[in-house]
């Protein structure tokens, strides 16, 4: 009996284990890691409610911020860095005239920047954060004629700022119904850092939610007041709109907002099997202070779809009023799902603590790649070692 016939002989028994393996590494990994992300939602239904935000409005503010000054846009230690602030706070005057504001100012290379922070509902000892930067990149390291120009920041910038604005239009006339401290905060100094080797020397991503974090405790009572939850918005006026699963965010609040987002019939935008991948973004220096905290972030990186990202071609004519109305609205949904005093029966996953992160979607693709091989050759060595045993054994 030659060795081939043990092998055969062998393979034909184990055939069933060989199967089990296969099935599990290739079918029932995958599915568990979704079932693990989506089950990390809890069911629910958003409240029966009106929806005012206006997405034209939105478009507006967007082009407000690009034509402030259209030789260095908004870039830090600039004028038009300085006048955008300004504003930022004309809007919210016209809101409501006695609304408090504080400018928060800081250097970062002795270049003078400013994040820029509203509240509606002080009252309130439960805070919400909503954010977003405003500045604009100094370089368009992405541009494959234009480098050094800089980046008018439509999408990466602005389009999150304008969406703060008309919130806080909408919010400030159901404020009194509302059971929640509000913050609106435009950040400064987020888009500098370095990127295909370009950017300002020295400069770090996120500096100016950096610098605010630092000195949190000098803008609320922390023996008074908490932060319930913190939402950045970054780049979410481009066409094509369709966020990603951001993995520093907290997931039990990412999960929530995307399916605020589909109940509300914006599937494309919140896909059910999103890119997943980790990005260093304005919210992070949150979540390591231990605020709850989510990113609403496109695929920047590599996106057909939305190719614009660093280049001189982030202006209006790739800004989409609608990608705008789904973010606003879906976040005006959250707020109300949440915090709408008349409302008692929406059962989300407040108080969002619950994490889970999974592995990156270039990195899930290698795991499921490698699982079967390491699966298959697991399964022969067992086959080899039994024949071994039985050849031995004869």
């Amino acid at each position: 009996m030659n060795v081939s016939y043990y092998w055969w002989i062998l393979i034909k028994k184990f055939h069933k284990l060989i199967l089990i393996i296969s099935i599990v590494l290739i079918v029932v990994i995958p599915i568990t890691i979704s079932i693990i992300f989506l089950s990390n939602s809890n069911t629910f239904t958003n409240l029966d409610v009106d929806l005012y935000f206006n997405g034209d409005n939105a478009y507006t503010y967007v082009e407000d911020q690009l034509n402030i000054n259209t030789t260095h846009y908004r870039k830090p230690g600039t004028q038009g860095r300085e006048d955008c602030a300004k504003y930022f706070v004309s809007k919210f005057q016209e809101i409501d005239p006695s609304i408090n504001y504080t400018l928060h100012n800081f250097t970062i290379h002795s270049v003078d920047c400013q994040n820029v922070l509203f509240k509606m509902n002080e009252n309130f000892t439960n805070i919400l954060i909503l954010g977003a930067h405003y500045d604009s990149r100094a370089r368009a390291t992405k541009d494959s004629v234009n480098q050094n120009s800089p980046v008018p920041g439509a999408n990466d910038g602005a389009s999150g700022s304008a969406v703060l604005i008309e919130l806080a239009k909408v919010l400030y006339n159901r404020r009194q119904n509302l059971s929640v401290q509000i913050w609106f905060l435009f950040f400064d100094a987020e888009d500098q850092g370095y990127d295909y080797s370009h950017g300002i020397l020295g400069w770090d991503w996120c500096e100016g939610s950096t610098k605010f974090v630092q000195d949190i405790e000098d803008f609320y009572n922390s023996s008074e007041e908490h932060f319930d939850a913190m939402i950045l918005l970054d780049m979410v006026g481009g066409a094509n709109l369709k966020f990603i699963s951001e993995q520093h965010s907290t997931s039990s609040l990412l999960n929530e907002l995307f399916e605020t987002g589909r109940q509300l019939g914006y599937t494309s935008a919140f896909p059910s099997d999103p890119i997943i991948n980790s990005i260093t973004d304005d919210h992070v220096p949150f979540v390591s202070y231990g605020i709850p905290s989510a990113d609403l972030i496109i695929n920047f990186w590599d996106n057909p779809a939305w190719p614009y990202h660093h280049t001189t071609e982030d202006i209006m004519s790739h800004i989409s009023n609608y990608s705008l109305e789904v973010t606003g609205k879906t976040v005006e949904q959250f707020i109300y799902n949440n915090y709408l005093e008349t409302n008692d029966q929406f059962q989300g996953n407040f108080p969002w603590n619950d994490d889970f992160n999974l592995p990156d979607s270039d990195l899930l693709t290698l795991i499921m790649i490698f699982l079967p091989i390491i699966g298959i050759a697991s399964v022969l060595l067992i086959v080899r070692s039994r024949l071994i045993k039985s050849k031995n054994s004869t």
